[in-house]
């Protein structure tokens, strides 16, 4: 009998010099470097914190991250790369889109330090962003083409508005005609008029000279 009781407590020592600082009574704390104003999705931020075990002493765990959960249950997961003194970490953090998100630190074989709830604006230029600028765009193209259609509609109508019959002048009235012929006629008139000017001053010149040898 005594010796199952030996072996008993001997098996409850060994189940409790196994168990995890938490269930042993070891807890720690997480303290940020710097924690910016706010977040803004698309962009990258880097945290640093320290681990500290009752809140006092800064330790090195095994493994840390922060884990970020959006209220669609994704999960995000930005690991702690040791840096600087013991129990000083980083960790790159990044959010692809904006909304409310459940965060907290894993410290190791501690347990997790809860963070609460942080809220993460929007970046100028996202998907609904991007949407609205294509919703405008296809309603100013949709526009345009309905000038156009105004436009070829009120052509179509003005040229069903002139008669077909009518027909332009040959000419147009005060102007030349255009016939080589006829405008050649008045330099034809001048020369027949100044052949004969030539030959009524020849017959004159021939009398003179018939009466001077007489």
């Amino acid at each position: 009998m005594r010796s199952l009781t030996l072996f008993l407590a001997v098996l409850a020592l060994a189940l409790g010099a196994l168990a995890t600082p938490a269930l042993a009574g070891g807890w720690a704390v997480t303290t940020f470097d710097d924690m910016p104003g706010q977040f803004v999705s698309g962009q990258e931020y880097t945290l640093g914190y320290t681990i500290r075990q009752h809140g006092a002493t800064p330790i090195n765990v095994d493994k840390t991250e922060i884990l970020a959960v959006a209220t669609s249950g994704r999960t995000l997961a930005f690991p702690g790369k040791s840096q600087g003194n013991v129990g000083h970490y980083i960790a790159s953090v990044f959010f692809p889109a904006g909304g409310t998100y459940t965060w907290q630190v894993t410290q190791g074989a501690f347990a997790p330090q809860d963070l609460g709830k942080i809220t993460i604006l929007a970046e100028a230029g996202t998907t609904s962003d991007k949407a609205a600028a294509a919703d405008k765009t296809a309603a100013d193209k949709a526009a345009a083409v309905e000038k156009a259609a105004i436009a070829s509609k009120a052509i179509a109508a003005d040229k069903a508005a002139v008669p077909n019959n009518i027909t332009a002048p040959a000419t147009a009235p005060g102007t030349q005609s255009s016939d080589p012929v006829s405008s050649l006629l008045p330099f034809a008139a001048a020369a027949a008029a100044a052949m004969s000017i030539w030959r009524l001053v020849t017959m004159l010149r021939a009398t003179r000279r018939l009466r001077a040898t007489a």
